[in-house]
């Protein structure tokens, strides 16, 4: 972990020196370099060469500085001057993802040391761009996800004056990535992560483990939220194991999801996400995906449209579940069912990838599929899904390296 922290460290610091001194970023008045103004004839710095090299070294120079001016204006907004900023970043320009991700690397790194958010609230981050990072990277297999969750979560955190709080419903089999995207979420929205004062997380089976102790749970939860909304202006409650939760647990969410109507001018609104995780229904997810592809679809053009009013339906028909007899569902306060889809071999191979690079180990594509293979695959004639998605993934790399 130590060693890791130093290598991001060590990032960090050189991509602020060649901020400051890749041609482009801030220089002393007066200082001139070698190769302008001496162009005459048989010059070297006349060489068609050294010509190519002074406009690449020109465009590099230009792109460090708006790297500098942007990230300046970050961190010391009171004295970013805002014709710089603009010059920095003209109209239609924006930088390349991996650019943004490190910039926000930067700033993240530089605020640990000293808070720059003045006016707001240091414990949120709502890092956009380090949410687009991960999903589009460490990710796989998951487009529908990768598309809806950043679109609506940032819609929603975007609003000016939130009507209702968001709740999302991740559904699917276990180890295609429901925690893994809300850790995702968590990460990039707090500062702190799951240590945060503005997140809250349930497990369904530990935190509520007994029915008979419902109405104490009511309460109990009902005082969370309410001190976790005091605390924070934007708040993150995730409830894992969503399909045993008990139906009288879930009216205690009722009142944040319905929509309130306007109270005339209030000093403070609230953001407040709900986030269900549940291996509910998961079955029918894998039935139609099963489906789509026998009749000729490719994975990536399947669409919402496909799934979730299949998956809406079946939650509600469920008989096993309070989850899908809870008013949540039945009057529609959820607002985005979300499929998980079932994890074929590619997307195994991928995970035991980012488990050897996260451990800092070395692999080769013929220990991928060693990993891969062990693995269990379904329907037993197809043998096209993971039964455990990427889970254990982790355990069998430790087998391969006793």
């Amino acid at each position: 972990m130590l060693r890791g922290s130093w290598r991001q460290l060590w990032l960090f610091l050189l991509l602020l020196m060649l901020l400051l001194l890749l041609p482009g970023a801030p220089e002393p008045r007066g200082t001139s370099r070698p190769w302008e103004g001496t162009d005459e004839p048989g010059s070297a710095w006349a060489w068609p060469g050294f010509q190519r090299l002074q406009e690449q070294l020109r465009a590099a120079g230009a792109l460090s500085k708006r790297y500098w001016t942007l990230f300046s204006c970050q961190v010391w907004p009171d004295d970013c001057d805002e014709d710089e900023e603009a010059a920095a970043r003209p109209l239609g320009w924006r930088l390349p993802l991996l650019g943004q991700r490190y910039l926000d690397l930067l700033t993240t790194w530089y605020c640990s040391f000293q808070d720059c958010c003045p006016g707001g609230d240091c414990r949120i981050s709502n890092n956009f761009t380090g949410l687009e990072w991960d999903l589009n990277v460490r990710l796989h297999g998951q487009h529908l996800v990768r598309q809806l969750v950043l679109r609506t979560v940032r819609g929603y955190l975007e609003t000016p004056q939130p009507d209702k709080a968001l709740a999302l419903s991740f559904h699917g089999w276990s180890g295609t990535g429901k925690n893994f995207v809300a850790r995702m979420l968590v990460e990039n929205l707090y500062r702190d992560g799951l240590m945060s004062d503005c997140v809250r997380m349930f497990i369904a089976t530990f935190h509520f483990p007994h029915r008979k102790y419902v109405d104490l749970y009511k309460e109990q939860l009902m005082g969370q939220i309410r001190e976790t909304q005091q605390l924070c202006h934007q708040t993150l409650f995730i409830f894992d194991e969503a399909e045993k939760l008990h139906p009288g647990l879930l009216e205690v969410l009722e009142p944040h999801l319905e929509r309130r109507a306007p109270e005339g001018h209030r000093a403070e609104f609230t953001w407040t996400i709900f986030l269900f995780l549940s291996n509910l229904r998961g079955d029918i997810i894998n039935e139609v995906i099963l489906k789509l592809l026998k009749a000729g679809w490719s994975r990536e053009e399947i669409t919402m449209e496909h799934l979730e009013p299949h998956l809406q339906a079946e939650i509600v028909e469920t008989t096993d579940s309070g989850f899908g007899h809870s008013r949540l569902v039945k009057e529609n306060l959820i607002d985005y069912f979300i499929p998980f889809l079932p994890l074929e071999y590619r997307h195994v191979r991928l995970c035991a990838r980012d488990a050897f690079l996260s451990q800092e180990l070395l692999y080769t594509e013929e220990t991928l599929d060693e990993i891969a293979q062990m693995m269990v695959y379904v329907p037993k004639e197809e043998q096209l899904f993971s039964s455990q998605g990427c889970k254990s993934i982790s355990q069998r790399i430790n087998y391969f390296l006793s």
